[in-house]
């Protein structure tokens, strides 16, 4: 079996179109058909994407070897809280930012 036929086996567990994995990842549908097919092969970075949103293992998508599922570690767990924290955190930082700019502006108005 190849990365194509694991990565459609993946995208049917997860129940997506060939277009949702492609707009996830940041490429078209033809490129995830030729994935699939074994044309082409997905760049690590893409692979990583994938990898970051759904559980799995990666010696069973490159390799074939062990189980899809990943099992997930302490590590993996306090990482996920980590990205998701540093995210929320980008998000208040450009909301206050905004926030920010907008009072300025009033205040340069009343003065």
């Amino acid at each position: 079996m190849s990365i194509g036929s694991r990565l459609v086996q993946l995208r049917n567990k997860y129940k997506l179109t060939q277009s949702q994995l492609g707009e996830l990842c940041g490429v078209s549908k033809a490129a995830v058909s030729a994935w699939e097919n074994g044309v082409a092969t997905p760049e690590i970075k893409k692979l990583l994407i994938i990898h970051s949103v759904f559980a799995f293992s990666f010696d069973w998508l490159i390799a074939g070897e062990g189980q899809m599922e990943r099992i997930e570690t302490a590590a993996d767990t306090s990482e996920r809280r980590l990205i998701s924290r540093r995210n929320a955190q980008q998000y208040d930082r450009r909301k206050m930012g905004r926030r920010d700019s907008c009072h300025h502006d009033r205040r340069r108005i009343q003065l």
